[in-house]
């Protein structure tokens, strides 16, 4: 299993506008079909401040492109996407393999 971050640091202030979009985004997934992997959103409560986590859980390497084809093809996800852009400052990805669950 693997875990991906992706992490964005957003704008100050603009934290309840991307969480609106982030849900919007999840809505239309669900709607897709084609999107079934575990996602969660979370904020920051210490540390750098605005900062928006999108976490998905992979069973392996071989979903990542196909999950990144779902992102690009569905209109109303890349259109939804482009609304978030301008509300970050900067993001990246980090990706970690699972090595043992308590």
């Amino acid at each position: 299993m693997i875990i991906e971050q992706n992490i964005f640091h957003l704008k100050f202030g603009k934290a309840k506008e991307a969480i609106e979009i982030w849900k919007k985004i999840s809505e239309e997934l669900k709607k897709d079909g084609r999107f079934s992997i575990p996602v969660r959103l979370l904020t920051d409560l210490t540390g750098s401040a605005y900062t928006l986590i999108l976490e998905l859980n992979i069973h392996s390497y071989t979903e990542l492109n196909p999950l990144k084809y779902i992102f690009q093809s569905n209109k109303e996800v890349k259109a939804l996407y482009q609304q978030f852009i301008p509300l970050c400052d900067s993001a990246h990805r980090e990706l970690y393999k699972i090595e043992m669950e308590i």
